[in-house]
């Protein structure tokens, strides 16, 4: 309950001001309307300078007295200006076709006459109790103008989608859905209270409304919701979300490299919201891994040391923080000028007045522990301690109304939301007093209190009752449903950002978010955009612009050819890939492409592979890679427990300028320093001592000098690893122009995907198939073929009319006999396919066993590999066998079936 209902909220002064200033006290109310009819004129305004004494506030009671007048008057001047506005133009429409309307929307039953009576007594002794509270909102008048007690308009009802069966998305659902139009004048409760129906239908409506749509739908899905009728800041009551922070929503992918915009913290110091700016360039910087530090000279000159006097030093660094000091202190000045400044610019003498109507959930259904508010305009969860409510006048849902007997003095502070608490909450009708409370008692009553029950039917049978809801069933179809606004797409200013949300297939990219983040360059935030899409057939679901640096990042989901899950654009060159390497044979996860540099990692490779690096020239730059001179290239292995560690390659890396290849490998247990060995390319004209080629460094004493021989196999395994890691660089090079190829189609040609499950997209193409003239191709072919017709055509009619028995017969068997020699033929097949693996499989075997002792570790190996392969065959050869026998008797027996119902051959058995 707020304790200025009848006047406005301004502090008393016992200064008399001239009348000067009153004039311009009638000059800042009228600027003040202004910025409440154009919520861009307060952005406007705020860069005007205006003297202090013009924006000096009359705090004498006769002063703002006048104050009032003008914002009453202004008020209803801006009221009928917007009479012609949407919502009054459709009541107006409906009114017209009050004939088509139901019978409980024009008409009220005896029931209905009966409790508008009791209300109006209620009201009537409220008002003599409480003479300067403001009236209760009790039977406002519906859209045809019958008048209807608020509790009988809300109807719980739960809609058929899974989608707002929680508390939040179904208010984000009425947010978006409904368009919210501000109370004229703000300071008066509406004559006219729409029904639900209404509200949903035509997707219009003001607070009251949404609020009681809101309820109905979240009692239907078994919440304990209220609409409560209070007071609220013009922000709110206006839909103003110029001054709120806009906090980025989830993202559909798992991602923390991209920048994050601006963020508001609070200081130790004071109460001021400080921005936190993430420097956008730093995000996204780029190491290259080539650039080498300054050499460093092992000798150089001392240089002469530089005395210095600590107390000129120590002074210096007073003189410093002082001027600091005095830096900050003269900031802190300005800026709370500022801030009183716009205040003073913004002040609302509405404040306290702004009758507003939102929405109260309490605990004790659907897991529900604490109270808490939902702005229906926004759909945002609020806290019941929230700044943006000033006051609350009553609350009421479809069992009962309650009527605040709380002060508000301090805003919503210390309100005690307890509705069975008669001290501090006066109920209207005596059958629900207590909410939800009464109904879970009912049902944990005994048998043993029969007597009880009886006297209380008796008293209860005495007691009015809320009649049933008025309202017919909520409904919506899932094409309006799915339409996420009543045009849609929906624009919000918030103070750092502009979001926009569109409908799933409203636009032809697939886009369904948008949040364009301001610039700041005062905190050098040069602002981004974010995107998100659906049902796009390239998998696409966000992108973020960055145009300061000329940088786009896109993400996707699983499913695309390439296993591609993220894509990074700086200028017109592309800098990385990522992907998901459990979609990817090769494992790889991240593709870097630096100015002179590719770098690929991989992981849970048989090969233990993770990294691998070709360099290129930088004297040769070219986005073609045939025509890049690659310097080198390098490969990076985990460790392979299965093989020492002085064996086992830890990194391989080829100089192809310089003809040479070294190979570095793992860490020993208890070493610091790894052993490597470097070989040079031999040259095939000459032939060299293999020590002469290969430069090593074994970290390990102890360990024995490696044979030539085994030296000489490592070269060449390298040479052949060098060979397979330039095939396979060639092939990440040829897959990348693929890639982005692939993109370019996909860009310039959208296509959005149309879910199985969507009915009402999937009937639209089928009512297009129907009109195709080729649709029955298909069916008609199928129609076409005929088992019988290559045994009838030999006959004179050809088309299987009036044959005779004798044909009929030859028809028959011919068939049988056909069908009969197939299944052999297939049998047959399948058998000499066996014959001829077992054959030799049998040579094999036989052949390995005269020369097993002569055979090497690889043709051990290949054989090995072809018996488990040729054992395989013959086994999946021989089931095939079986099942054909096994089947074939069946298919005989249906066939000669098929033949006895035939029209055709009818003759046969009459």
């Amino acid at each position: 309950m707020s304790t200025e209902n009848t006047e406005i909220n301004i502090p008393d002064n016992n200064e008399k001001k001239d009348n000067s200033e009153a004039e311009n006290k009638d000059i800042k109310n009228e600027n003040n309307n202004k910025e409440i009819n154009n919520n861009e004129d307060i952005k406007n305004n705020e860069d005007k300078n205006i003297n202090e004494s013009k924006v000096k506030k009359h705090r004498h009671h006769h002063h703002h007295k006048k104050g009032d007048d003008l914002n009453v008057k202004k008020s209803k001047k801006k009221h009928k200006s917007k009479k012609g506005s949407q919502r009054q133009k459709l009541l107006e429409n409906e009114k017209e076709n009050i004939n088509n309307a139901p019978k409980s929307y024009i008409t009220n039953s005896e029931k209905e006459n009966m409790i508008l009576k009791y209300v109006s007594n209620f009201n009537r002794q409220y008002i003599q109790q409480f003479p300067n509270r403001k009236k209760l909102f009790l039977c406002p008048e519906n859209e045809y103008g019958v008048k209807k007690f608020v509790c009988t308009t809300i109807r719980p009802t739960q809609l058929p989608f899974n989608e707002i069966y929680d508390y939040s998305s179904c208010a984000l659902f009425v947010a978006n859905y409904i368009k919210y139009e501000p109370l004229e004048p703000s300071h008066e409760l509406p004559s006219v209270l729409t029904s639900p129906t209404f509200t949903l239908e035509k997707q219009v409506g003001n607070c009251f409304e949404c609020a009681t749509l809101l309820v109905s739908l979240l009692r239907g899905v078994g919440y304990d919701a209220y609409v409560v009728s209070g007071y609220a800041i013009a922000d709110v009551t206006l839909l103003d979300e110029s001054k709120v922070y806009f906090e980025p929503p989830p993202s559909y992918i798992k991602h923390d490299d991209i920048p994050k915009p601006l963020k508001i913290i609070k200081s130790n110091t004071d109460e001021e919201d400080i921005f936190n700016p993430v420097s956008i360039a730093d995000s996204f910087k780029v190491i290259n891994e080539n650039n080498e530090n300054e050499k460093e000279y092992k000798y150089k000159i001392k240089p002469s040391k530089k005395f210095e006097s600590n107390f000129l030093r120590l002074q210096a660094e007073k003189e410093k923080y002082q001027a600091q000091l005095e830096l900050e202190k003269k900031q802190l000045e300005e800026e709370e000028l500022q801030r009183k400044k716009d205040e003073e610019e913004n002040y609302d003498f509405l404040r306290g007045m702004r009758v507003h109507a939102w929405v109260l959930v309490l605990p004790g259904k659907r897991e529900i522990s604490e109270p808490f508010f939902i702005e229906p305009s926004t759909g945002k969860v609020t806290d019941i301690n929230d700044n943006g409510y000033l006051g609350i006048e009553s609350v009421w849902s479809s069992q009962n109304y309650w009527a605040n007997m709380q002060p508000c003095f301090n805003g919503l502070n210390g309100i005690s939301f307890d509705l069975s608490d008669n001290l501090k909450w006066e109920f209207l009708l005596l059958s629900n007093a207590q909410p939800s409370y009464s109904f879970d008692k009912q049902d944990d009553k005994g048998d043993d209190q029969g007597s009880d029950d009886e006297e209380n039917e008796e008293l209860n049978s005495n007691i009015l009752d809320l009649p049933k809801s008025w309202v017919d069933q909520l409904i919506i179809s899932k094409e309006n449903f799915e339409s996420v606004t009543p045009s849609g797409k929906k624009i919000i200013i918030y103070s750092n950002a502009k979001y926009e949300i569109y409908a799933d297939y409203f636009r032809k990219d697939g886009l369904v978010t948008r949040i364009i983040y301001f610039a700041d360059d005062k905190y050098n935030f040069k602002g981004k955009i974010h995107e998100f899409y659906s049902n796009r057939s390239d998998k696409l679901v966000e992108r973020v612009i960055i145009a300061n640096d000329d940088t786009i990042i896109e993400y996707f989901l699983p499913g695309r050819s390439h296993g591609l899950k993220k894509h990074i654009i700086v200028g017109e060159r592309t800098k990385e890939m990522h992907f998901y390497p459990e979609a990817r044979n090769d494992g790889l996860y991240k593709r870097v492409d630096l100015p002179n540099k590719i770098i690929e990692y991989f992981q849970e490779r048989d090969d233990k592979l993770n990294y691998r690096s070709v360099t290129f020239d930088a004297s040769k730059d070219s986005e073609i890679l045939e025509q890049r001179v690659i310097i080198k290239m390098a490969e990076k292995y985990d460790r392979n427990f299965d093989i020492p560690a002085h064996k086992d390659y830890a990194k391989k890396t080829y100089f192809i300028k310089k003809e040479k290849m070294k190979v570095v490998f793992h860490r020993e247990k208890d070493r610091i320093i790894q052993s490597w060995r470097e070989f040079k390319k031999p040259i095939s004209e000459q032939k060299e001592n293999i020590n002469e080629l290969v430069t090593e460094f074994q970290i390990n004493p102890f360990l024995k000098q490696p044979k030539k021989q085994y030296l000489y196999d490592e070269l060449c395994k390298l040479i052949t690893s060098e060979q397979l890691c330039l095939q396979a660089i060639k092939s990440s090079a040829r897959e990348m122009k693929e890639i982005l190829q692939v993109r370019d189609q996909e860009e310039n040609d959208i296509v959005l995907q149309i879910s199985i499950y969507d009915t009402i997209r999937n009937k639209t193409i089928q009512v297009k198939n129907e009109n195709d003239p080729h649709k029955n191709d298909e069916d008609n072919k199928l129609a076409d073929l005929d088992y019988l017709s290559p045994f009838i055509i030999k006959f004179a009619n050809g088309d299987g009319t009036n044959l005779s028995k004798e044909e009929a017969q030859q028809i028959r068997d011919a068939c049988l006999a056909s069908f009969k020699q197939r299944l052999i033929d297939k049998g047959n097949i399948i058998q000499s396919r066996l014959d001829y693996t077992t054959k030799e499989y049998q040579r094999r075997q036989l052949e390995y066993s005269k020369n097993a002792d002569t055979l090497t570790k690889d043709e051990t190996e290949s054989y090995v590999a072809y018996c488990n392969e040729a054992l395989f065959k013959i086994h999946v050869l021989e089931k095939c066998l079986a099942k054909q026998k096994e089947v074939a008797s069946t298919k005989l027996s249906n066939l000669n079936s098929k033949l006895k119902n035939d029209e055709r051959l009818k003759c046969l058995y009459d």
